[in-house]
């Protein structure tokens, strides 16, 4: 039996389920038998035999049943019911009923048909439990497309679960998708799918507006057991068909009343919108079109935002707070008209961080001191929804919040500590000359870490020095140590910067013999292509088949220091890429399939580019033609720009003043590409420069056919 047991129906006809009715003798027996034997001289065990098809409308008479109370003592306020129906055995006496705080008095309809004979008191099974998500359910998306959802139980104790949006704006460009997967409970009230799957009708590939299918993973419905709802990690909110919600445009969105801020309702909402488009400033306020270009909102904005600031302040009465970029849902929790999960944290007013000095110029949390202790803050989930018009003029509210568990800063003394202990053990073996190997962790394309145990002629190490250079980095305690090895009696020395978080990660493009950078080598995933580049040029991107929004575009690409640098050597495919570039909208160059002669005559051909006379060139052994190119006076590239791949030529397109170096290659047999680009990247007045920095690169290039 269950403690949210509804009794307010159980006086109406209804055709019992034999398994519930067989369930419920077996439950009864139970409840006899835990509460001892009837009362000597009353009954013998065969007058404990209960039928179910004799009772009648019966409440308790105390004094004649001494033993019920027993019974009705063990029983939680779900089971009393079941109380109710076991005294009635023997007669139909009726008398004052015996209360229970959590319940009131039921009474049985007389009219339940018969069904199987009376049973043996037994400790059999217990009663099936319901299934709350089990079902068809609707709701309307925050684009205001409708949605539908089946939940469908397994004999392994699983969901299958379908959704089906007939309009997925930002998912499927406006096509309809299909969400599938398998889903688990974690509590009786959340449903969790782990995997889930999203499909376009028309087969195309997922991509506008929504995060990688990665980030969609452990997608969640919590149950509100009262108004047997359920809400999505996007804080759309679920009806069962046929209960006559109104689902109008996006009211499912709206949690309860109670937690929408500053409006209570969707009527409130549409009427403070109205107020805010007449100029209303006590609505104008609301508008926030920053949110609307959230990515490129820096921290600082984000953490700035009024709506947030005023709920903050008056509702939760935080006179200082801080927003936290990485935790909660921020940024895949984004979609159109809609930021969910953002967290932020509560600072105590008037204190710094005493656990992180402020510097100069203060970092992020320094001049946040926690609320709860030296460690701990308070946490608050914040949900901020466009629920009646979406875009720069529609108003924003606070459609969900939520206290959370405590965050918790590190102790940077600790965290020290500890990675000076393991940087120690890493030097002490390469000095050993063996055993530092899975010490420290590469970047993903790098081959393996530069001058391991000797320097570039060989000298082995003969001892080694630390200094803590940057950190501890707020709130986890990330810091960078410098390290120094000394060789042929401190002649050579090889420095390297290597990061603490939690594990050694070597920072590859900082290492120097000598004070000149080394070459680093560096990899794509599958080994197709090796390059070596010295600091501070660095892989970070690609290197095969594996972006979610593009999975067919082969492609890699080097940056000089930082993400985001403007120079930068690029590996595409740029046949896939073109096709890919047509699939989503954009402006291709290439109409079929190409190899690298006709592709340099295609862009030579195009109005959208200026470009020189191709040249003949080698690249890893094998025929290569260069061009140099650069975007015509009004010309357009490629300007699809939802992902950061390389853009092969279109890169040009998204910054005025660049030019690039391309080098097309015919691949032989057994490699992932027919014809590879690979593009250098450079503001027009550094391209020389570039060019020359770069040329070691490009010569450095090896093709390994599979």
């Amino acid at each position: 039996m269950y403690d949210d047991l509804d009794l307010r129906l159980i006086d109406r006809h209804h055709d019992a389920d034999p398994h519930y009715r067989e369930a419920l003798r077996q439950r009864v027996a139970a409840i006899l038998d835990d509460s001892g034997a009837a009362p000597t001289g009353e009954a013998s065990p065969e007058e404990t035999m209960i039928d179910l098809d004799t009772l009648r409308p019966v409440s308790l008479q105390r004094q004649h049943h001494r033993w019920v109370a027993r019974a009705a003592a063990l029983m939680s306020a779900a089971a009393i019911v079941v109380a109710l129906l076991v005294v009635a055995w023997r007669d139909d006496q009726v008398a004052p009923a015996v209360q229970s705080p959590q319940a009131t008095t039921a009474f049985v309809d007389e009219t339940v048909p018969a069904s199987d004979p009376a049973v043996t008191i037994d400790t059999a099974a217990p009663l099936p439990p319901p299934e709350p998500f089990v079902g068809v359910w609707v709701s309307t998306d925050t684009d205001g497309s409708s949605q539908t959802m089946e939940i469908v139980p397994s004999d392994t104790g699983e969901y299958e679960v379908v959704v089906r949006d007939d309009v997925a704006t930002a998912a499927c460009a406006g096509a309809a998708s299909t969400m599938t997967g398998t889903g688990l409970l974690a509590t009786d009230e959340r449903l969790v799918i782990a995997q889930p799957e999203l499909t376009c009708d028309g087969g195309a590939t997922p991509s506008i507006g929504l995060p990688p299918q990665t980030d969609i993973a452990d997608f969640t419905f919590d149950r509100d057991p009262v108004t047997d709802a359920l809400t999505d990690i996007f804080g759309v909110v679920w009806q069962r068909e046929g209960s006559n919600v109104d689902l109008g445009g996006p009211a499912t969105s709206s949690p309860p009343s109670d937690q929408m801020w500053p409006q209570s309702t969707l009527e409130e909402v549409r009427a403070a919108q109205k107020l805010a488009d007449a100029g209303d400033p006590d609505h104008t306020w609301q508008v926030e079109p920053q949110l609307t270009l959230y990515e490129e909102m820096t921290i600082e904005e984000l953490g700035h935002v009024e709506l947030v600031d005023r709920f903050l302040r008056e509702v939760l009465g935080w006179e200082a707070y801080l927003f936290v970029p990485y935790e909660g849902g921020a940024p895949d929790g984004r979609t159109d008209g809609a930021l969910l999960d953002q967290r932020y944290l509560r600072c105590a007013p008037g204190r710094t961080n005493p656990l992180y000095t402020p510097g100069p110029e203060p970092e992020m949390g320094e001049l946040c001191a926690p609320t709860i202790d030296d460690l701990n803050y308070e946490s608050v989930s914040i949900d901020l929804v466009q629920l009646d018009r979406q875009g720069s003029d529609g108003i924003w509210v606070v459609n969900r919040w939520e206290l959370r568990a405590s965050f918790a800063q590190a102790d940077p003394v600790a965290v020290e500590a500890q990675g000076r202990e393991r940087l120690e053990e890493f030097l002490a073996a390469r000095i050993a000359g063996e055993g530092a190997e899975g010490l420290v962790a590469l970047g993903q394309y790098v081959v393996n870490v530069p001058l391991l145990y000797s320097t570039t002629l060989g000298a082995p190490y003969e001892r080694y020095e630390i200094e803590r250079v940057d950190g501890p980095q707020w709130p986890f305690a990330s810091m960078t140590f410098g390290v120094r090895l000394f060789a042929d009696g401190n002649s050579a020395v090889v420095e390297q910067q290597i990061v603490w978080y939690g594990e050694l990660r070597m920072d590859l493009n900082t290492t120097t013999e000598n004070g000149q950078p080394v070459v680093v080598s560096y990899t794509s995933t599958a080994g197709e292509v090796t390059v070596a580049a010295p600091g501070p040029w660095k892989t970070w991107s690609g290197g095969g088949t594996n972006h979610p929004m593009a999975p067919e575009v082969w492609f890699w690409e080097l940056e000089r220091g930082e993400i985001g640098d403007e120079d930068r050597v690029e590996f595409t495919d740029p046949v896939a890429y073109d096709s890919w570039c047509a699939a989503n909208g954009g402006s291709p160059l290439l109409s079929a399939p190409a190899d690298a002669a006709a592709i340099a005559q295609a862009l030579i051909a195009s109005p959208d580019f200026e470009t020189t006379t191709p040249v003949a060139a080698r690249i890893g052994g094998l025929d290569a033609v260069s061009i140099d190119v650069t975007l015509a006076p009004g010309g357009k590239a490629c300007g699809v720009g939802m992902i950061l791949i390389s853009r092969w030529i279109h890169t040009i397109g998204w910054d005025p003043g660049l030019r690039l170096r391309l080098y097309l290659v015919d691949l032989p047999e057994g490699m992932p590409v027919e014809t590879l680009a690979i593009t250098v990247v450079a503001p027009e007045e550094r391209f020389d420069d570039v060019i020359a920095e770069t040329s070691p690169i490009i010569e450095s290039i090896e093709f390994h056919p599979g």
